[in-house]
């Protein structure tokens, strides 16, 4: 069974950029007759916001977006996250790192605007500290993918750089460890978000391989930009309309798909039953991102605060 999933950092409400991926990861579940989770990524404690978690949610049930089965928290998932990092240590493929990220922007040979690692901590045995990271030596040669929306996906086999972090200095477990743990332990095999975690699904599909977890699809939608910027919290994405109907309208409009006149004014849950029933991922093939245009005011609010 199809098996996809939304996973919103509460860090702020739900805005409209988060909406469009909420959006096309649940369509696509439900036009492949399939469950749609929802997971908070609350791992990252400094960027939570009391109260966005109730606010997401609420969001959420109002749009229609109903998600199946209960809510999963990266909070409750700890142990697993400590006992797979045990694992990978018992198999030699993690090393203690005491690089800063200014050593390492230092020492960068990458013109890509990823920050690389040239693994100079890796044979250097330094035990484990309160201050140093956790990486796991990455072996990229089995990770070509084929993306839904975007294509191919591939990894130069001749760049050895780039172990990533698994674990941060601060001790806080790190994006790409938690969220390969997450899908498996919500059994998720169809991952739908935006191209600007395009680049991180090879360490993750990495990641997933040596974990011996089952294979995961994915389809990358584009994200929204204004002004050649991503839309942010700091950059317009603020929601101006509380008509629902609209917000998912709007949505459907970004994401390219054939909208019925007489649908525009349904119930959110009209909206999205005719949107699941005629959902087509072939108009946003190969677009990583997407302008908004400024003067759509009732979507963002292009002002800065």
């Amino acid at each position: 069974m199809y098996i996809g999933r939304f996973a919103p950092t509460p860090s702020g409400p739900l805005h409209f950029g988060s909406i469009v991926t909420a959006m096309a990861s649940y369509l696509d579940a439900k036009h492949n007759n399939g469950k749609w989770k929802v997971r908070i990524d609350d791992i990252d404690s400094p960027r939570i916001l009391e109260g966005s978690e109730l606010a997401i949610l609420k969001k959420l049930e109002n749009l229609g977006l109903h998600w199946d089965d209960k809510i999963s928290r990266q909070s409750e998932n700890i142990k697993e996250y400590k006992n797979a990092l045990e694992a990978l240590k018992k198999k030699n493929l993690t090393y203690n790192c005491r690089c800063s990220r200014k050593k390492i922007l230092e020492s960068t040979q990458s013109d890509s605007d990823e920050l690389t690692y040239n693994n100079h901590c890796r044979n250097r045995q330094y035990p484990p500290s309160h201050t140093s990271s956790i990486r796991l030596i990455a072996n990229y040669k089995s990770t070509n993918f084929n993306d839904r929306a975007q294509g191919p996906q591939c990894h130069n086999i001749n760049n050895s750089i780039n172990d990533f972090i698994i674990k941060r200095s601060d001790q806080l477990y790190a994006y790409q460890f938690t969220v390969v743990i997450d899908d498996e332990l919500q059994s998720v095999n169809n991952i739908v978000r935006g191209t600007d975690l395009l680049n991180s699904t090879i360490k993750q599909y990495c990641l997933n391989s040596i974990l011996n977890f089952s294979k995961k699809t994915y389809m990358h939608v584009p994200i929204a930009i204004i002004n050649n910027q991503k839309l942010s919290k700091g950059n317009g994405d603020k929601l101006n309309s509380n008509n629902l109907s609209l917000i998912l309208v709007e949505g459907l409009k970004f994401l390219k798909q054939k909208i019925q006149k007489d649908i525009e004014d349904g119930s959110p849950e009209e909206i999205l039953k005719y949107a699941s029933d005629n959902w087509n991922t072939k108009p946003f093939q190969k677009l990583r991102s997407i302008e908004l245009n400024p003067t759509q005011c009732l979507i963002v609010d292009n002002t800065r605060t």
